[in-house]
């Protein structure tokens, strides 16, 4: 167990969970490894990503092009990358093993259509990312030294639209942030800051949350 490996749990609404147009690169991510709850594994990295986990802890089904929305999303805690296509975790952590020098570990957790409300402490949003991530702690700890263990959050278009305040929103990711540190050791928190969604005022409520709880 001399190898190091560092866990990044990726969360968020749909450009997390992935909803693109194609599957495309599809090559292994060299030293990145992909937990899977159901089956409590480690697997390579790569396109498509994630795993659909229904609020019963059973194992769900991919958001297609014929799914019922509205029932998938109530069934649903997780979600994989829609239809089978590419998600930013494989890129991503591409990059961060250039620059660390290290192996990764990534926890997809994330589902679209989703207001930051779903994720605070004591909603069933939390307790799956939780659910997920400890496990991915323990399944990893087996194998590998863990260095170190961060977030990344990738959300708010949902919040533009219901037109959450920027303070709320603030407040919503420090409580985030304070419970995923205190009950999986988050040490630093990322956040991949939202693009216009709604075209108006309601854009840059939450992106000067994001900038300003990031500053």
């Amino acid at each position: 167990m001399a190898n190091v490996a560092d866990i990044i749990i990726f969360g968020g609404q749909s450009n997390m969970e992935g909803q693109t147009e194609v599957l495309s690169e599809c090559e292994v991510v060299e030293g990145a490894f992909e937990y899977k709850l159901i089956g409590d594994r480690l697997a390579p990295l790569q396109n498509p990503v994630g795993e659909d986990i229904r609020y019963d802890g059973l194992a769900g089904e991919t958001f297609m092009q014929n799914t019922d929305a509205g029932k998938w999303l109530a069934d649903h805690g997780l979600g994989s990358a829609c239809y089978g296509n590419t998600n930013m975790v494989p890129s991503f952590c591409r990059a961060y093993i250039k620059e660390r020098q290290t192996d990764v570990i990534a926890v997809h957790a994330a589902k679209g259509s989703t207001v930051i409300k779903d994720w605070l402490p004591d909603s069933d949003g939390y307790r799956a990312i939780v659910t997920k991530a400890a496990a991915a702690i323990k399944r990893a700890e087996k194998e590998y030294k863990i260095g170190h263990i961060y977030f990344v959050w990738l959300h708010g278009e949902s919040d533009a639209v219901f037109a959450n305040s920027k303070e709320n929103y603030k407040k919503s990711l420090r409580a985030l942030m304070g419970g995923l540190s205190s009950e999986l050791g988050v040490e630093r928190f990322g956040i991949i800051r939202v693009g216009a969604f709604t075209n108006d005022e309601r854009d840059f409520e939450i992106i000067y949350a994001q900038d300003e709880i990031c500053e």
